[in-house]
């Protein structure tokens, strides 16, 4: 699943992302697993970027992958392929995601997580934790609501949910 790029204009109150630390996975299988390309990543034993040009031996003792999850793309292009009053449904379901928090976990994150639960649980077993970034503008959002059957989603597949509030 790649994610579309947003115009500038189609910005969101919101962003969401997916963070996976693990002791030893490689970040290019999990990017080619979720299909998605990671934001920021390393792997365990990889040496540490420094800030300086002093050379490091320091290394990475887990592996890190960071990626974003696009709302407007994670309900998928073809749920209601064939069908033309259900695809006109489809795109109404698109406009809400991208207009609420609430739509884009219950619709796009849930459906995108569930499909990658195999994954997830294995992570989990291998001593791995995963998070689901929310970062969101109090400027831009008056309120969200998560129902019981979206945060069960992510208790069943071990998902943390952090919020995180930004000054945009």
């Amino acid at each position: 699943m790649k994610a579309r790029k947003l115009s500038q204009s189609q910005r969101l109150p919101f962003e969401l992302s997916l963070r996976i630390r693990h002791p030893s996975v490689d970040p290019a299988d999990l990017s080619r697993e979720l299909g998605l390309d990671a934001k920021h990543s390393f792997r365990a034993g990889e040496p540490r970027q420094t800030r300086s040009d002093v050379t490091s031996t320091s290394v990475h003792g887990e592996s890190y992958w960071l990626g974003t999850l696009d709302p407007t793309s994670l309900p998928g292009d073809n749920w209601f392929s064939g069908f033309a009053k259900l695809e006109l449904a489809q795109k109404e379901i698109g406009k809400a995601v991208t207009r609420s928090l609430g739509s884009a976990l219950s619709f796009g994150a849930t459906r995108f997580l569930r499909a990658n639960a195999a994954l997830l649980e294995r992570i989990r077993i291998e001593g791995g934790q995963i998070s689901l970034l929310v970062a969101l503008s109090p400027v831009a959002m008056d309120s969200f609501s998560l129902t019981p059957e979206v945060c069960r989603v992510f208790s069943d597949l071990g998902v943390t949910i952090e919020f995180e509030l930004t000054n945009d």
